[in-house]
């Protein structure tokens, strides 16, 4: 186990270290101050690749983040005007979009301005018209939601014998697990996630006169690689593979109503196990993305202390929490 945890720490080392190296975004800032009387209530749309960022009305602002590289700065879809744009991260563009009214067919201009220019000229933009900053829903980098884990345990330890002659078993992995998340994506390919559950399982099969329930909190910290399979970045593969914090661990025993039954509790040390994952993601609205996928944990227990009695089977001094789960998450992305 020991090795594993090396491994993984070094893994995740990497990763976030590769992570840092990644592209990050640059801030591309459209405005619009035309001085005429005509067509003022016009709104031009912004697109970024084709794909709609905003609709600007005179005398706003609006801006929207690109990954580094060339994009195609596109306005209206009709007699549209296009520019290409070629882009760095960490920094700011600043276009000025107007009709010109001194050419025959009045097209819309598109025009790069220096950002001392561009602040000066926003300076006259009218609040009372200006609508917030928009960022790009393409470029929602943080998100928060919450999990759900059905899982299968693989190791299960005999605990009751029931009247039909066959045996009630403990699964220490599997079982159900419900969390809360926190997401970033550092870029369209790598992302880290945090995660805090709570992990549950019961016997198999459930004994209607007797209770046993291993229980215990799960933090979570998984360094992941992103697969975009659509053109705008709506639905992802995920794979990743992080370390898993088990505190708390508790085995529930309440079977004083069975032959030399009793109530007990069987306290575990906290652990340290590891897990993969795959998983599908997909955008459900502006702020709203899904996922559904595949887990696999592994972690092993040690027995610690109880109340009145301590386990003799060496599968239970010593458990092995190892499962297959699906999971389903919901996240607000901002």
């Amino acid at each position: 186990m020991n090795l594993k945890k090396l491994y993984l720490i070094v893994v995740t080392i990497i990763c976030l270290t590769n992570i840092n190296a990644q592209t990050k975004y640059a801030k591309i800032v459209v405005y619009r101050n035309e001085n005429n009387n005509t067509k003022v209530e016009e709104e031009y749309k912004i697109y970024a690749d084709d794909n709609l960022t905003t609709n600007l009305r005179n005398y706003s602002t609006e801006e929207f983040y690109m990954p580094e590289g060339s994009f195609k700065l596109r306005i209206n879809d009709e007699n549209s005007t296009t520019q290409l744009v070629e882009c760095f991260k960490g920094n700011s563009y600043y276009f000025r979009i107007y009709r010109s009214l001194i050419l025959p067919d009045k097209p819309i201009v598109i025009v790069p301005v220096d950002s001392v220019t561009a602040k000066n000229e926003m300076k006259y933009v009218k609040k009372s018209v200006a609508r917030q900053t928009i960022v790009s829903n393409h470029y929602n980098l943080n998100g928060l939601g919450v999990t759900l884990e059905p899982g299968l345990g693989f190791n299960k330890v005999d605990i009751l014998s029931t009247t039909a002659g066959t045996e009630a078993m403990i699964s220490f992995g599997g079982g159900g697990t419900v969390g809360l998340s926190y997401s970033h994506d550092f870029s369209d390919n790598f992302g880290w996630m945090v995660e805090l559950q709570d992990q549950f399982t019961m016997l198999t099969p459930s004994v209607t006169n007797a209770s046993v329930e291993f229980n215990n909190g799960i933090i979570s910290t998984t360094p992941y690689f992103s697969i975009p399979i659509t053109f705008k970045n709506e639905q992802k593969i995920k794979i990743g593979a992080g370390l898993d914090y088990h505190f708390s661990p508790v085995l529930t025993l309440e079977t004083d109503k069975l032959k030399n039954g009793y109530n007990d509790e069987w306290i575990y040390n906290n652990a340290v196990g590891y897990h993969l994952v795959v998983f599908f993601e997909m955008k459900l609205g502006k702020y709203l993305r899904g996922h559904t996928g595949l887990k696999y944990s592994d972690v092993s227990y040690s027995f610690s202390s109880s109340q009145k009695y301590q386990p003799t089977d060496a599968d239970l001094k010593s458990p092995h929490g190892n499962s297959l789960s699906g999971s389903l998450g919901l996240d607000y992305c901002f």
